[in-house]
């Protein structure tokens, strides 16, 4: 090789540095403005939201925590429900009421009820469908017996 094909591959050599050191600046830039509004959205999205925390008790001694739960601000828990369990429900004059969570269907001995954690758990006011759930909310589902 003479001195001029060594000249000639240092210049590319030169050349693709440059491109990728172009290229790399570029994607970090892009990146950079991609978490910026990621993190814009993310906070626009907490101001629509909230998140609530929600137990199920199937009466076996199985019981799931659904904690964190974001739910659209103003949403009722039958539908912040619907969003973590399969459920099933019927409604009726005093507001729908769950009669399957995850396959487990109520029964002549059973069936679900709801409540509300505010230092101890109270049972729901109203039905599932009519309560608005707030921000920092925990509820709970209890398969129970009727005795």
């Amino acid at each position: 090789m003479n001195e001029n094909t060594y000249k000639l591959l240092a210049a590319a050599f030169l050349c693709t540095t440059i491109a990728a050191g172009a290229l790399a600046l570029n994607y970090n830039y892009k990146y950079t403005t991609l978490e910026a509004d990621y993190q814009t959205v993310l906070g626009e999205l907490e101001d629509f939201t909230a998140l609530v925390d929600i137990m199920v008790d199937y009466g076996n001694g199985t019981i799931v925590w659904f904690n964190d739960t974001r739910i659209q601000t103003g949403e009722n828990l039958l539908q912040a429900t619907g969003l973590v369990c399969d459920i099933e429900y019927q409604t009726s004059d005093f507001g729908s009421f769950i009669t399957s969570v995850n396959g487990l269907e109520q029964d002549a001995t059973h069936f679900w009820i709801w409540s509300l954690y505010e230092d101890e758990w109270a049972m729901g006011p109203v039905g599932a469908d009519q309560y608005s759930l707030h921000d920092g909310d925990v509820v709970g589902w209890t398969y129970t017996s009727y005795q």
